[in-house]
């Protein structure tokens, strides 16, 4: 749930908290300039009711609340592209057309989901991937497609990635982690059931979560140790196709494995070409491009 929508939703919140959440929500992007004392006095409510309100939307204090608060808004202002992200082609269009609205949704969801990113989350999702024996992914939609690549770039360079495609299961290999493996979770709305089932069965047995979801705190969220951000521009259902969430999940991932890469990369090229040496013996082309030959010429 966006935060907005949390402010909007007064059913629990005390008379001086409903005070505080009708004004930011009128004001917007102004918070940024308020502290505590400033917001307490200009809603004639004190700082303890606005760290009160704070902590019932899930936060820390009130710096914690502003920055995300901020964040949120900048990111909902940016909503409209030059694509419409369900229905990037209509009908009538030409083959040209359809051909450039996709090109450019692409481009608006490959910058939608750098601006999501943020360098602790990157940092702390690969240090996650390092530290822990086995990655276990987990999805009930498409993404399983994603993952697969993922996989096998990891697998390339001796990293073990466990997927299942079966639903049920997902739900017995979420049993038999322990604090040694790292489940990644991916769910775009961070809603689905049996996702949400096997982040209760991780936590249970100790297992840290690494969550590619949506924009904004939904169910996952709150059992992720780790969340990275999917670009958030679809609707679940009514669209032509799961072009940008798609697109976002495997940006994530290819970042993921890149960053892994780099901070052992003699290391993981050597055995990445050693065993491509080994088992791949049986792939050839005859374009001077995909062997490297044309550099080898130029040179």
């Amino acid at each position: 749930m966006l935060i907005v929508d949390k402010l909007a939703f007064q059913e629990k919140l005390s008379e001086g908290e409903k005070t505080l959440a009708a004004y930011i929500l009128a004001h917007g992007m102004e918070i940024a300039k308020y502290s505590t004392r400033s917001l307490a006095e200009v809603t004639y409510t004190s700082p303890p009711t606005v760290l009160r309100l704070c902590k019932k939307l899930g936060f820390t204090g009130f710096d914690d609340f502003k920055q995300n608060f901020v964040r949120e808004l900048e990111y909902l202002d940016q909503q409209q592209g030059k694509v419409d992200f369900n229905f990037p082609f209509a009908e009538n269009d030409s083959p040209m057309r359809v051909a450039q609205n996709i090109g450019e949704l692409y481009e608006e969801a490959v910058k939608d989901t750098m601006q999501l990113l943020r360098y602790e989350d990157l940092h702390k999702a690969v240090l996650l991937l390092k530290y822990h024996e086995e990655i276990h992914i987990f999805s009930a939609g498409t993404a399983i497609n994603q993952a697969e690549s993922f996989r096998e770039k990891m697998l390339k360079i001796g990293k073990r990635v466990v997927i299942f495609n079966n639903l049920n299961y997902q739900r017995y290999q979420a049993c038999c982690l322990s604090e040694r493996d790292l489940a990644m979770i991916i769910s775009y709305s961070g809603e689905t059931a049996q996702m949400l089932e096997i982040a209760r069965q991780c936590k249970r047995s100790g297992t840290p979560i690494l969550a590619l979801t949506s924009f904004g705190e939904n169910s996952l969220t709150c059992y992720a140790d780790c969340k990275l951000t999917l670009s958030t521009k679809e609707s679940i259902y009514q669209n032509l196709g799961d072009y940008a969430s798609h697109l976002s999940m495997t940006l994530l991932l290819d970042i993921l494995y890149s960053e892994y890469f780099r901070q052992n990369y003699q290391k993981n090229y050597t055995y990445k070409l050693e065993r491509a040496r080994e088992l791949e013996q049986h792939r050839t082309s005859t374009n001077p491009i995909l062997l490297n030959l044309h550099k080898e010429n130029a040179e």
